[in-house]
C-alpha cells in the first residue's frame, strides 16, 4: 500500500483539457478587462457631471452674492470662461427672469460634449431683494 502506482488516467492533463482551460481563462480575462473599461468610462462621465454641477452651483452663489439690481429680466449671462478646463467643449449661460415683483429667477445651464453627445446640467434659483422681509 505504500507503493504508488500510475494509472493511464492519472498521467496529467490532456491537450484538450489544456486548450479548454486556456479558452475559459481567456474569456474571464476579456470579461474582467471589459468590466474595468466600463467602470473607467462611468467614472469619467460622473466626473464631468460633478464638475458641471459644481460650476453651476458656484455661478448661482456668485449671482446671489452680487447686487440684486444687476439682474434684469430677459438678461443672458455667459460664464463659459469661468468653467473648469476638464469639461470638454463646455458652455455656461444664465437666463434671468422675473416671476414676481422683487424676485429674480436665474436658470443656470452648463453644457458639455462627451461620448459624441451633448450633456446639460441646469439649476434654477430665486433671488430676492436682501432685507425685504426683515
Amino acid at each position: 500500500m505504500g507503493r504508488t502506482e500510475l494509472r493511464a488516467n492519472d498521467e496529467g492533463l490532456t491537450i484538450v483539457e489544456l486548450i479548454v482551460t486556456i479558452i475559459v481563462l481567456g474569456i474571464l480575462v476579456i470579461a474582467i478587462t471589459n468590466l474595468f473599461i466600463g467602470i473607467q468610462h462611468e467614472q469619467r462621465q460622473a466626473g464631468f457631471l460633478v464638475s458641471a454641477t459644481h460650476a453651476a452651483q458656484t455661478e448661482v452663489e456668485t449671482l446671489r452674492n452680487n447686487s440684486y439690481t444687476s439682474l434684469t429680466n430677459g438678461q443672458t449671462i455667459d460664464f463659459t470662461s469661468q468653467l473648469p478646463s476638464n469639461l470638454p467643449q463646455a458652455t455656461g449661460t444664465v437666463q434671468v427672469s422675473t416671476p414676481a415683483a422683487d424676485l429674480r429667477r436665474v436658470d443656470v445651464t452648463v453644457s458639455y460634449a462627451a461620448d459624441n453627445s451633448t450633456h446639460q446640467v441646469t439649476l434654477s434659483s430665486i433671488i430676492g431683494v436682501i432685507g425685504i422681509s426683515q
